[in-house]
Parts: C-alpha cells; structure tokens; sequence
C-alpha cells in the first residue's frame, strides 16, 4: 500500500515537472516565431557568403581540435608522455591563431566584447558564490539542517546579489543584459520558498522601481523564477537539480523571459531590444549555472571527510600500530629477563 501511494506520488511530481517545461518550451517556440516573423515575414535577409564561409570553417576546426584533444589523453597510458603535453601546447596555440586571424578577417571584436563583459558579471557573482560556499548558512542548508538564522542569511545574501545584478548590466544598443533571474533561480532551487520567494520579490521591486519600458515583464520575470524555482525545490524534496536539467530550464526560462518582454511591451520595442540581448543573456545564464553546478559539487558532503581529518586518521592509525609493535617488543623484553633471571 505504501509503495503504491510513493509511486503515485512520484508519477504526479514528473507530470509537473513535464507540464513546466512544455510550458517553458511553447514560450520559446512563440519566441522564436516572433523572431521568424520580424525578420523574415518583411524582407528577405541577405548574408555575405564571406561570413558564412569564415563560420563554417571556424566551425570545422572546432570539431576537429575537440576529437583530437578527446584523443590526446590515451597518450598518458604510454610511456613517453610528452606528446600528451606537446599536443595540448600545439592545439592551444593553434587555436589562439585561429581565433585571432577569424576576429581580424569578421571584425567580430564588436560581436565578442558583450560576451566578455558578461563573463566578467558571471565571474564576480560565481566568487560571491564561491565564498558562501564556506559559510556554515551554507553548508546548513545543502545538508537539510537549516535553521531560521541560515535561512535569513540566504535570503539577504541572494536579494542583496539580485539587487546587484539589475545595477551591473551589460549595455548593447541600448539595451541592458543582466544576470537577475540567475541569481533567483539559483536562490530559489538552493534554498526554496524561504529563500527564493524573499529574494524574488526584493530583487523584482528593485527592479521595476528603477523604471523603463520593460520594467513590467523584467518584473514579473524575476518573481515568476522565484516561485518557479521553490516548485521545482519542492518537487525535487529539498535536492537540487541534476545538472542536465537546471541547464535546460534555465535555457528555456531565459527564452520565456524574453517572451514575456514581446507580450508585455509594444512589437517596434521588445523585438530590437530581444534582439540584442538574448543571445547574451542565454550565454550568461545557461553558462552562470553550469558553473553553479559545479560550484556546488565541490561543496563537502556530509558523510566525506577532509584531507585533513584523513590525514589525522591515517596518523592515528600509524600511531596505534607503533604502539602495538611496543607492547610486544616490551613484552619480549620482560620474557629474556625472565630467561635471564632463570639461567
């Protein structure tokens, strides 16, 4: 009878999981026939055959350096293994020519200097995020033993980031690309409605009274992370998610956001300001929680003990057997006294 209400259970938690991500998914369909619509519905788009040509032959030697470098590690097994590093040093430099010779024939320094400065953005929360990784809140809660102190802190530590996020944006043609939902998202799957609901609305009120044209659905993007993640935190019994599919929700949830900017502001403005910035923000949030992920694997788990404390085992153990091996050379000590003494 038991197993039979978990297996319900566990059937009607997947049906939700499923019915959020369809959603998710029509969102990004309707987005991206919006995109169709705007680009192609109007007037044909001609692309020089010089780019076309410098992006198919970029792309070629990227498969080729990624199968050859998935090779270069078998090396290791031989003997000899300066090839494995020489090939990685040629590879690394040939790799850098190519980049360099393809950004001067495309002048792509204008296509890549947003992706860079995003990088950056991502680089100063994930050191955020990598420091509250040593803080006991932190650890508190990962491991299911958070108190309402640890949760409090969680909550000011991601509204605080949130807050950032919307001021430290990356501007394109006069649009801004930022990191806010990430940062919810995260908040919200890490910590759940104690946390993410919280930080949501603090973040989402920063955000729509600093004003603008996509106040609204900027808004209304970052609560609707918050709530969404504390679903998905309470489907998944207080775990976060396995790697694959935070990463496709936030692929989908970035594209749902910009779906929301379409419908909540007029056509002549949302489309052009989507334009310059999805491909950045899905760079930035598809790539902020693949590190996340990682981030939080380094975290200790409970039942895993430290270099140190396994050192200091080992030493204890190192310590018992000398005492051993003294017990028995004072035994046999007190044994040739005895023989001695007979004699």
């Amino acid at each position: 009878m038991g197993n039979n209400i978990k297996e319900t259970i566990k059937k009607r938690k997947n049906m939700v999981f499923l019915l959020i991500f369809f959603v998710l998914l029509i969102a990004n369909i309707l987005l991206y026939y919006s995109f169709f619509k705007h680009y192609f519905g109007h007037h044909i788009v001609n692309v020089p055959f010089a780019v076309v040509n410098n992006l198919l032959t970029m792309g070629a030697a990227i498969i080729i350096f990624g199968f050859i470098s998935t090779r270069l590690p078998q090396f290791r097994d031989l003997r000899d293994s300066s090839i494995y590093e020489m090939g990685y040093l040629v590879i690394i430099g040939i790799f850098s020519i190519l980049i360099s010779y393809f950004n001067q024939s495309t002048h792509s320094g204008a296509f890549f200097m947003p992706f860079l400065n995003m990088f950056k953005v991502l680089s100063v929360v994930l050191i955020f995020m990598l420091l509250a990784t040593k803080t006991r809140f932190f650890y508190n809660i990962m491991h299911r033993k958070a108190t309402r102190r640890d949760l409090f802190f969680a909550f000011v530590f991601f509204s605080v980031l949130g807050c950032l996020a919307s001021r430290y944006t990356i501007p394109v043609n006069n649009s801004f690309a930022n990191v806010r939902n990430l940062i919810i998202m995260i908040a919200s799957l890490f910590g759940g409605p104690y946390v993410g609901i919280p930080a949501c609305i603090v973040s989402a009120g920063f955000r729509f009274f600093e004003g603008g044209t996509t106040a609204l659905p900027c808004s209304l993007a970052t609560v609707i992370a918050g709530f969404l993640g504390s679903l998905i935190y309470i489907l998944n019994d207080g775990k976060f998610p396995k790697g694959r599919s935070v990463v496709i929700l936030m692929f989908l949830y970035v594209g749902f956001e910009m779906a929301l900017i379409i419908w909540l502001t007029p056509a002549y403005v949302s489309v052009v300001y989507i334009n310059d910035i999805y491909p950045l923000m899905l760079f930035g949030g598809v790539l902020g929680m693949i590190l996340c992920v990682m981030i939080f694997r380094e975290v200790k788990p409970e039942n895993k003990l430290s270099y140190e404390e396994l050192k200091i085992m080992e030493l204890e153990n190192t310590l018992e057997e000398y005492e051993i091996e003294i017990e028995k050379l004072h035994d046999d000590v007190e044994l040739l006294k005895e023989k001695n003494d007979i004699e």
